[in-house]
């Protein structure tokens, strides 16, 4: 007897990506698209959403990418570019599973570079900062940060107590954080709106922008500096205490003439036995250099004669003038 199947027993190996029904949805996703019929690709769109979102999770856990940025997080970030990922994708090149894999990485990566730019972190160059640069945040916690924002623009204050100049200035705060702005219309409907020049309208402009930075430093985003960079790169070295030690030019010029030559460096200790070596040395010399001389410098140093007779020999060869100053490599005689 024949053993009946059910219609809707998934095929093996696909327990977190039904690739079998998912890949004719994208193909028939791209058709529409290109069809230009975007009503009914968006709810093609949204089932491969629904059906990648497995994926996605197991994906940023076993990578451990949640342990640093949270999973609704990154899920939310691959599932905002599936569109992109669709566009690109080409039956012909790979499987679905595949290039969405792949795809998600990226975006789990981004996110947890995104997600520690975002926190807290000290600038540790001495770079002009003009500018700063802004950055969309995260759907999941863009309504939090936005709250947050708002409330430090509500608790600024100014040094002007008139209502006119108080207006002015709220109205170009406003007229700034707004994403499609323009300056010179700003300014030009604040001095007409609260009657003051357009100096003036021009300065409260200026200030107003620097208030804001000011407000939001600790919120803004920097790019990375070459210095950061460096540090980050090196972090399970001594670079960076290298750095905060002869400081920024001098590790510049150190890495530019001798990068890649290897090298250690003395140990206070051994400085110490150096210049004990010395002045045993330097009583060496000017003893009568018969063995009796040299075996009552050792005892009054502590040491053998075979070891006094040792480092007298060695710290000559040390003490060559040869061995320093500066001598003509390219000799004209």
């Amino acid at each position: 007897m024949r053993k009946k199947t059910s219609k809707t027993a998934k095929p093996q190996n696909e327990h977190i990506f039904a690739a079998s029904q998912l890949t004719p949805m994208a193909v028939r996703w791209k058709e529409l698209n290109a069809a230009k019929r975007h009503k009914e690709a968006m709810e093609v769109l949204e089932e491969i959403v629904k059906g990648s979102t497995a994926m996605f999770e197991r994906l940023a856990q076993y990578e451990d990418y949640h342990y640093t940025v949270d999973l609704p997080m990154l899920v939310s970030a691959a599932q905002e570019k599936v569109v992109k990922w669709l566009l690109r994708w080409q039956p012909r090149k790979g499987r679905l599973f595949s290039w969405f894999s792949k795809c998600a990485k990226n975006a789990f990566r981004s996110e947890v570079v995104k997600i520690s730019q975002y926190r807290k972190r000290f600038h540790v160059t001495s770079d002009n900062l003009e500018k700063f640069y802004g950055a969309d945040d995260h759907e999941v916690n863009k309504l939090d940060l936005a709250r947050e924002v708002r409330a430090r623009i509500d608790a600024m204050t100014c040094r002007w107590g008139d209502p006119q100049e108080i207006g002015a200035v709220r109205f170009l705060i406003e007229s700034i954080i707004m994403d499609d702005h323009d300056k010179h219309a700003a300014v030009k409907s604040a001095a007409c709106a609260w009657g003051i020049s357009m100096e003036m309208s021009r300065f409260f402009y200026n200030w107003a922008l620097v208030a804001l930075r000011q407000q939001l430093y600790e919120k803004a985003r920097v790019p990375f500096t070459e210095q950061d960079l460096v540090r980050a790169a090196h972090s399970y070295t001594f670079l960076p205490d290298l750095i905060d030690i002869i400081g920024v030019e001098q590790t510049r010029k150190l890495i530019s003439l001798m990068g890649g030559t290897r090298f250690r460096l003395p140990t206070l200790a051994s400085i110490t036995k150096l210049k004990s070596d010395y002045a045993l040395h330097q009583e060496l010399v000017i003893s009568d250099q018969d063995p009796d001389s040299f075996a009552g410098v050792a005892r009054k140093r502590k040491r053998t004669l075979r070891t006094a007779e040792q480092i007298f020999t060695e710290m000559t060869e040390t003490l060559d003038p040869r061995r320093s100053g500066e001598h003509d490599i390219y000799d004209e005689h």
